[in-house]
């Protein structure tokens, strides 16, 4: 997705995994 900047990549997947989380927990 971010070709050049690995760290906003990894920070992007970093962050879909935490809101999914969120998203779960707000279900539960």
């Amino acid at each position: 997705v971010y070709h050049g900047v690995p760290e906003l990549a990894a920070a992007c997947e970093v962050w879909k995994e935490i809101k999914f989380e969120f998203d779960t927990i707000d279900t539960l």
